[in-house]
């Protein structure tokens, strides 16, 4: 996965890369969004067929990059946990 463009200010976070992360932005999505310093958290792609997914994260507290390393972190402990 390659980081096209970020943009970030105090609040927001936007992350566009050239793959198809659907299933690893779903998957922070959930966790994210229970967290109480996220206010929004989603992914979006132009077009099915372009190899291209936005990411944005806006928080209420704290800084974006933060929150978003957080959630990373909390989904990585929960999957280590698992029995797969």
């Amino acid at each position: 996965m390659q980081i096209l463009e970020k943009e970030s200010d105090d609040k927001i976070l936007r992350i566009l890369v050239d793959s198809d992360e659907e299933s690893l932005f779903s998957l922070l999505k959930v966790y994210l969004m229970d967290m109480a310093d996220v206010d929004i958290a989603g992914y979006t792609k132009e077009h099915h067929l372009v190899d291209k997914t936005e990411f944005f994260l806006k928080v209420t507290k704290g800084t974006p990059e933060e929150v978003f390393k957080k959630g990373l972190a909390l989904a990585k402990k929960d999957l280590e946990s698992k029995k797969l």
